[in-house]
């Protein structure tokens, strides 16, 4: 792992999209094994909505967010993949800015936070360093 990491572009940023890729492979993992724990507690305002298969395809969505932020990890001059992540994140903190604020499915702070503070804050960096990255 350590050699991993190391053979990554220079920066922070590609070592912290890489970390959130490890950590979406865990969340996607722990949506199939166990469905509805960890999902009942980031939608813990309604967690009789959160079934099993509801669970299944958050899975899958961050089985897909996993791939694409272990690809910009290590391909961070790639304009397409990097533009691709970003949207990613843009689009996983809409929803739970939404969850939390139009449909009152999860509570800010609470189980979202993680994943909503890695959303801003990925936003935020890959803004700020695009240039750095993308020439």
């Amino acid at each position: 792992m350590l050699d991993t990491l190391l053979t990554l572009p220079e920066g922070g940023l590609p070592k912290f999209i890489w970390l959130s890729a490890a950590f979406s492979v865990f969340n996607t993992v722990q949506c199939l094994v166990a469905p509805l724990g960890m999902t009942r507690k980031i939608y813990s305002q309604q967690p009789d909505q959160v079934t099993p298969l509801t669970s299944h395809v958050f899975a899958a969505w961050t089985a897909l967010s996993a791939v694409l932020r272990y690809k910009c990890a290590f391909n961070m001059s790639n304009a397409l993949v990097y533009d691709i992540t970003f949207w990613s994140y843009v689009i996983a903190g809409s929803h739970f800015v939404l969850e939390i604020v139009a449909f009152k499915t999860a509570k800010f702070p609470g189980a979202v936070i993680s994943t909503f503070c890695v959303a801003i804050t990925s936003i935020l960096w890959m803004i700020h360093d695009r240039d750095v990255y993308i020439h």
